[in-house]
This record gives structure tokens, sequence and C-alpha cells, in this order.
């Protein structure tokens, strides 16, 4: 295999050529070299047959043509680990592709018709499953292995006994065994002929260890049943059963048809599993791939689902699963928050979401987005819950909106002129700089050289009852999270942006502006003089 995957690019050293082809030619002798004979076809392809029309075209070496032609597998087992029991560039084998290249379309057509037709001759010759070894369930990528499972189906003289055999290679294998759609394409072409037989086969599955754990995978594509759900619903109770797989059940179009309230009867039962809240997420979250928001896909039993699935999620408070958690949770909740309903499970919502921030001493680390959203969606009612609660959570949440450890403000994505209404409706005028410490206050996050105060953070100062304040708020964010060089140059743009005020037609701004402005030059000459105390330190211990 090594050899095989480094020959193109030995294949251009000319002392190496013939050294390479004599290398081919005697592990071919040894065992069909599948393997080689595929790198060869994809050498042709790429270095001569696609380059037909360069100028710099070079013919086909005879010698490559005559080592594709004695290396390509006759006998039936090695042209079977070579198209179905092997990994690489399959089209490479397909000699019509090299004539018609780049219809990657055609050639696939013709390479599941190739793999279906080895399985129905490997059913009908005197061959033994065992020939094939325990590549037929690896976990390796091989496109072609429900095709060759249908054939072992449609070449099987008794297809019962055909069965048998290949539960019995499946069990007695040792080692890796995690594909098991061979059996989903022997399923799939047993129900072509025998609906009666192939659920027959199916129940069998449902009993077998390795093959339960896969059962909804192993049916018929596109003629999933109520029968068929309700024979997969009776391993949930197992511990062992793979949730993952269920959750396609709830989004594919193969599954549109089973009738809605099986449909929640099932997301609701997987929501009582470990990690099925997991399952129910990411399953609503393609079922709203690339769907207008604006529409209601979901509807509100599968909204208020969906909801329940997110508060299980975020009441675990873990990271474990990164971006991905948190983007399906935010395509969720965002569904769930946008259409009227569920009222009570929003509010609970809600309390999840402030329960973390109390018990994370207002420090959120994930979910980022989902809580950006909620904020967006639900901003007065957000803003409401900040200010209430005991002085110790009213801190923690305070905390939470000014230096909670999210990348972006928690209330960057909140329409400014409804952070200003709220504000304005509030008898405490503290509430100007703490909604002023959760925006996005810089025009440039990135370019440090050129930075102005955005558009949000200078309407919010004009709006403000309490100007200095607001801008004390913002001058706690002129030291940038990450920057290169010294710290000092590095807050000095953001400092002339807010120095800029002091010309303000509005004496109160300007009076602040210039009043912060002189207490951020301070902290400017503080940290020049940290600098150059450090880099005398560094200095002296080289000396």
């Amino acid at each position: 295999m090594t050899l095989a995957n480094a020959f193109r690019g030995i294949w251009h050293h000319e002392p190496m050529k013939e050294k390479l082809v004599d290398a081919f030619r005697e592990l071919n002798a040894y065992y069909p070299f599948g393997e080689g004979w595929k790198a060869v076809r994809s050498t042709i392809y790429f270095d001569y047959i696609k380059r037909q029309d360069e100028e710099n075209f070079q013919p086909l070496p005879e010698a490559l043509a005559m080592l594709a032609n004695e290396l390509e597998p006759r006998d039936l087992v090695p042209t079977i680990m070579t198209y179905v029991l092997s990994s690489g560039d399959y089209w490479a084998l397909d000699a019509d592709f090299h004539k018609d290249h780049d219809n990657y379309g055609d050639a696939e057509k013709r390479l599941q018709a190739r793999a279906l037709q080895l399985g129905e001759n490997f059913a009908a010759s005197g061959h033994e499953l065992d020939d094939l070894g325990s590549k037929l369930f690896s976990r390796d990528w091989m496109p072609y292995r429900a095709a060759f499972g249908r054939g072992l189906a449609r070449g099987a003289h008794d297809v019962h006994a055909g069965w048998r055999k290949l539960v019995a290679h499946m069990v007695q294998q040792t080692g890796d065994k995690s594909n098991f759609i061979v059996f989903g394409g022997f399923i799939e072409e047993t129900n072509a002929v025998d609906i009666v037989l192939a659920q027959e086969l199916l129940d069998q599955c449902a009993q077998q260890p390795e093959l339960r754990n896969v059962l909804v995978l192993l049916h018929p594509q596109g003629i999933f049943t109520e029968a068929d759900l309700s024979r997969c619903e009776t391993l949930l109770d197992d511990p062992a059963t793979y949730l993952g797989t269920f959750g396609p059940i709830l989004w594919r179009d193969d599954y549109a048809h089973l009738p809605v309230h099986r449909l929640l009867a099932l997301a609701q039962r997987l929501l009582t599993k470990p990690n099925g809240d997991d399952v129910v997420l990411d399953a609503l979250d393609m079922r709203l791939h690339n769907k207008d928001d604006a529409v209601d896909t979901l509807g509100a039993e599968l909204r208020l689902v969906g909801l329940r699935a997110a508060i299980q999620r975020l009441r675990k408070n873990d990271t474990y699963r990164g971006g991905r958690g948190d983007h399906a949770m935010d395509t969720v909740v965002g569904a769930a928050l946008r259409f009227a309903g569920n009222e009570a499970e929003k509010l609970e919502w809600l309390d999840t979401i402030f329960d973390v921030i109390d018990e994370s001493y207002g420090y959120v680390h994930a979910f980022e987005k989902v809580i950006q959203t909620t904020v967006a969606l639900l901003p007065k009612v957000f803003l409401d819950r900040v200010f209430e609660g005991t002085e110790k959570q009213r801190n923690r949440r305070l905390m939470f909106m000014s230096h909670g450890g999210m990348d972006s403000p928690p209330l960057a994505e909140v329409d400014i002129q409804v952070l200003i209404d709220w504000c304005g409706a509030r008898s405490n005028s503290s509430v100007w700089p703490f909604v002023a410490a959760a925006i996005r206050v810089w025009s440039s996050e990135e370019d440090l050289a050129e930075v102005t105060l955005s558009e949000s953070a200078v309407r919010l100062l004009e709006a403000s009852t309490n100007p200095e304040a607001v801008l004390d708020a913002y001058a706690e964010r002129v030291s940038p999270s990450s920057w290169a060089g010294s710290m000092a140059s590095a807050m000095q743009p953001r400092a002339a942006a807010i120095a800029v005020l002091v010309t303000h037609k509005n004496a109160a701004i300007s009076a602040a502006a210039k009043s912060i402005s002189e207490k951020i030059a301070n902290r400017i000459e503080r940290e020049r003089l940290r600098e150059q105390e450090e880099d005398e330190r560094r200095e002296q211990r080289f000396e």
C-alpha cells in the first residue's frame, strides 16, 4: 500500500522507472496487486490522458501501459478486493472514465453496477466469504459494499442460506467490525422480490448484537413504514444502542411520510436517553438546513421538542462538542424563539441560561452563538433578567455582560435603538454603562491601525443620561484582546477614537471625553513604562 501511494511521485524520476516496474511485477506475482493497479491507472489518467490538450503533452509510455495491463485483476476474488474492498480513487478503475474523463456521475453508476455484478458472481461461485476476509465490515471508506450486498442476494440460489453465511462470516471476524452496509444492500435486494422475507431478515437483525446497533440504516431506502419504526424503537431500551442512527428519521425525506405524532414520540423518547438531546438537536438542525427563517419549518410541536432538548443540553454546561453543538442549538433555538407559542418553555430556556451564568460566576465559555441569538430575539426580557435576582446573582450577570469570556459582546447583535429605548425606560441611570459594556464598541476589531467608535456606540453615548459612565465602559475595552508587539501602541488608536469626542457638540459628552481621555493616556503611559522596564530586564538577562 505504501509503495502504491508513492508510485506517481516516484514514476517521474527517470532512473527509478525500470526498478519501479520490476517491483510492481514482483509484488503482483506474489499476490494480485490491486492497489498497485489503481495507482498505475491513476498516474495514466492524471499525467497522460488528462494532459492530451496541453502543449507539453507526453505520449503514454509503453512500459506503463503494459504494467497496467499486467496488474489488472482477472480472477474473481482479486477483482472484488480491488473494486469493492479497497480504498482510494475508485473512478480510476472505470475504463470508460478514461475515455470520457471528468464525467464522475456516469463513472459512479458504472462502478456501482460492476460491484453489484461482482456480488452476484461471487454468490454463484464456489467461493466462501472467508476468501474476502474482514474487509467486508471494515470502517474504511469503501462505497460499493451496499451494491455488492445487493449482488450477493441477487445471485444466491437460496437467499436464507446466503443470509446465514453472511451473518456467520460477520460473527467469526475479529478486530474492526463497524460497517455493516453490505447487510443493508442484501436486504434491499431481497425486499425488491420478497417483502415478507426482507421483513424477516430485519427482525433477525434486531436480535443480532452487532446489527441491532445499526438497524435503522439497514432498512431499504424510501419505504420505511410505521412497523419498521416500531421494530427500531424496541432497541431504545438497550443502553448499547447507538442513538445517532435514529436522528435521520427526524429530518430525512425518506421518513417524511411517517405520521407527525410518531416522529414527535420518537424525539420525546430520545430526550429520555443519555445524550439523546444531542441527537434531537442535530436532527432538527438538519431539518432546518437551508430553510427560510421566516417560515415555520418545524411547527409548534417540534419547536417545543427542540427547546426541551436545548434546555437539557445547556444544563449539562459542558463543552466537549465544541462549535458543532453550539451551531445546532443556535439554529434550533432561533427557530423556536422566532414564532409564537411555547411561552413557558421560552422562559424556562432563559432561566437555564441565567442558571449557567450564575453557576459559572459570570464566565460562560461555550454556547456563545445560541446565547447571542437568544439575546437578539428576546433583548428586553433578557436585560430585565440581568437586573433581577439577589445581589450576588446581579453581580455575576453584570460580570457576564462585560467580561463573560465570549468572543463577541452579548448585545452585539441587538438593534441599538431597542437598547436605547430599554435604557430610557429605566429609572436607574446605571443601566447605561452596563449596556455600553456589552455592545460592539469599535468599528474594527482586527485592524488596530484604523479604529473609530462604532455607530452603535456613538448612538448609545448620545442618547445616554450618563455619558461619562458610558465612555468609562468604552475605555475598559481600549486594551485589545490580541495584539502584536507593544500593548501601549495597540491601545493608542482606540484611545484616539475616544479623544475625538472632545470636540463633540454636546458639552456633557465633550467634558466626559476629556476626562476619560486623560485617564486612558495615564494608563498607556504606565503600560509604556512597564514595557520599558521589562525590555531592560530582558537585556540584562541576555548580557
